[in-house]
C-alpha cells in the first residue's frame, strides 16, 4: 500500500545515514561495513522485495517487510518465532535476563507486574522531571550566548540521562548517574559485530572475549545496584517516590508475584539504557531534520506558539499539539531508535505470505529497511510529517511502522519515550532553533541503537 501525497514536492535534502551499496560488497568490503553499521550492506532489492533472502558463507536470513507476514511472526504465531539463541546470549551477557530477553512465563510475569509503572497516571507524574531539566537546559543554552556551536546528539544525551535519573532514582539519582552512563557508554563500544564473529575456529572464541569484557564492565554497578535496592526494601512504609520503588513494590493482585532483587537488578539496567538512548536519539534526529526542513520547523514553531504561547507544556497540553507528534513519529520513521530487532528463529515450518518457512529458518525484521519500504512508503526519504496525519495513518498497516517493536513484546516504556520526546521538543523550540553547521561528515553507527560517530555539530539561535 502507497502513502500517496498527491501534491508536487521540491526536492529533498540528502539525510545522514546508510546508503544501499551500488554493486555487491567484497569481503572485506563487507566486512568493514559490518563492522561500523550492518546496515550499509544490504543490497536496494530488499527495500523492495516483501520478503528477501540473504545469503552467506555463513547461512540465509528471510528479510521481512510485508506488514501481514511481521505480524503473523510478532502476533499472530508468536509463540512460534522466538529470538536467536545468539542474540539472547549477547543481550543478556549485557543486560541481564529481564523483559528484553526473557519468554515464556516468565517474561509474562515481569511484564504483568511491571506494566502499572507505565501506565497513564505513572507516565503523567514524570511530566515535570522532563521540563524541568529541559528548562535547566535552555538556561545553560543562555548562559553560552547566541551563535556558539554544540554537539547537539551529546546535549540530547546528557538530558535524557538526567531525565531517567531522577525519574528511576529520585534522590539517588546523581550517585549513580554518571557510574551507569559509563557503563553503557563502555558496553555500546563493545556491542559491535562483524563477520569474524561469525568465522569458524577464531569466531567463538573473539565472542566469548567479547561477551567476558561487557560483563566485566558492569560489576561495580552491580554491587551499587544491590546496595540500593536493599536499602529501599527497607522502607516498605513509604510511598513509593520513583520507578525503582515501584519495581521493588509492584506485586500481581491475582498470583503474588514478586521480582528478586535480581529480577528488579535486570530491568532497571535496560530501562535506564533504553529511557534515555533512544529518547536521546529521537530528540537528536528531530533537531536535525528540522534544521534541514524550514518549511516543517515553521509549522512546528507556529503550532507551539498557538498552543502554549511561551509557556512550559504540561502532560495535558501532549494531545493539542498535533503537529508536534507527527514530527516526532516521522523522525522515528526516518531514524528508528532500533533500526533491527532481535532475530527470530521458525521452532516449526509454517508459511508466510505464501512463502514456506522451513523449520530453524531465521526471520530478521528491520526497521531501518520497513520504514523506507518503497511498497509501503510514498518518497520514503523523504522527510514529511504529514503522512502521520490521522487520515493518512489509518489507510496505513498496524505492522508498516515499528519504531517500539509489535505485538505483545513491544517496547513497554513506548509511551513514556514518546511523551518525554514530545516535552523536551515543545519546551525547548519555543526557546531555540538550532542550524547545522555545514559541511560535516555524519556518519551513523549501529550499536542497538543508531547513534551519530562524532556527534552532530549545530549553532544556538535564539527565536525572537
Amino acid at each position: 500500500m502507497s502513502d500517496q501525497c498527491g501534491h508536487a514536492a521540491a526536492p529533498s535534502p540528502e539525510l545522514a545515514g546508510p546508503k544501499p551499496p551500488a554493486k555487491r560488497l567484497s569481503f572485506f568490503a563487507a566486512l568493514r561495513a559490518m563492522n561500523d553499521n550492518p546496515l550499509a550492506t544490504i543490497p536496494v532489492e530488499a527495500y523492495e522485495q516483501p520478503i528477501w533472502q540473504a545469503r552467506s558463507m555463513f547461512g540465509s536470513q528471510l528479510l521481512m517487510s510485508d506488514p501481514a507476514g511481521i505480524k503473523r511472526v510478532l502476533l499472530d504465531k508468536v509463540a512460534n518465532y522466538p529470538k536467536t539463541a545468539l542474540d539472547v546470549r549477547i543481550l543478556s551477557t549485557a543486560f541481564g535476563d529481564g523483559l528484553l530477553t526473557s519468554d515464556g512465563d516468565k517474561w509474562r510475569a515481569h511484564r504483568r507486574v511491571m506494566s502499572p509503572a507505565f501506565d497513564h497516571r505513572s507516565i503523567a507524574s514524570y511530566a515535570k522531571i522532563v521540563t524541568d531539566a529541559a528548562t535547566a537546559r535552555l538556561d545553560a543554552w543562555d548562559a553560552l550566548g547566541e551563535n556558539r556551536e554544540i554537539d547537539i546528539a551529546r546535549d540530547m544525551v546528557a538530558l535524557t540521562l538526567e531525565v531517567i535519573s531522577r525519574a528511576m532514582f529520585s534522590a539517588e539519582s546523581e550517585a549513580l548517574q554518571s557510574q551507569l552512563d559509563d557503563t553503557i557508554r563502555k558496553t555500546m563500544t563493545e556491542l559491535s559485530f562483524g563477520l569474524q564473529h561469525l568465522a569458524p575456529l577464531i569466531g567463538p572464541l573473539l565472542l566469548k572475549r567479547k561477551l567476558a569484557r561487557i560483563r566485566a564492565n558492569f560489576d561495580v554497578v552491580d554491587g551499587v545496584m544491590q546496595n540500593l535496592i536493599q536499602s529501599r526494601e527497607k522502607c516498605t512504609d513509604a510511598a513509593p517516590q520513583d520507578l525503582l520503588d515501584r519495581l521493588i513494590a509492584a506485586t500481581d493482585g491475582e498470583t503474588g508475584f514478586q521480582m528478586t532483587d535480581e529480577e528488579v537488578r535486570d530491568e532497571v539496567i535496560i530501562i535506564f539504557f533504553a529511557g534515555h538512548d533512544t529518547s536521546a536519539l529521537a530528540a537528536t534526529y528531530v533537531w536535525y531534520l528540522l534544521s534541514l526542513h524550514p518549511e516543517q520547523e515553521a509549522k512546528l514553531h507556529a503550532e507551539l506558539d498557538a498552543v502554549l504561547s511561551g509557556r512550559v507544556p504540561t502532560y495535558d497540553d501532549l494531545e493539542k499539539l498535533c503537529y508536534t507528534r507527527m514530527v516526532i513519529e516521522e523522525t522515528m520513521r526516518l531514524y528508528p531508535p532500533a533500526p533491527a530487532l532481535t532475530g527470530r528463529v521458525a521452532r516449526e515450518a509454517d508459511e508466510i505470505c505464501g512463502h514456506p518457512i522451513a523449520k530453524g529458518a531465521e526471520i530478521v525484521i528491520l526497521p531501518w529497511v520497513l520504514h523506507r519500504h518503497r511498497t509501503l512508503w510514498h518518497d520514503p526519504d523523504r522527510f514529511d510529517p504529514e503522512r502521520f496525519s490521522r487520515e493518512r495513518s489509518a489507510t496505513r498497516p498496524r505492522f508498516a511502522y515499528l519504531p517500539f517493536g509489535g505485538g505483545p513484546r513491544i517496547c513497554i516504556g513506548a509511551q513514556f519515550a514518546l511523551t518525554e520526546v514530545a516535552l523536551l521538543v515543545a519546551t525547548m523550540a519555543q526557546r531555540y532553533r538550532l542550524k547545522l553547521v555545514p559541511r560535516q561528515d555524519i556518519v551513523l553507527l549501529h550499536r542497538i541503537t543508531l547513534r551519530p560517530r562524532d556527534g552532530i555539530r549545530m549553532r544556538l539561535e535564539r527565536r525572537s
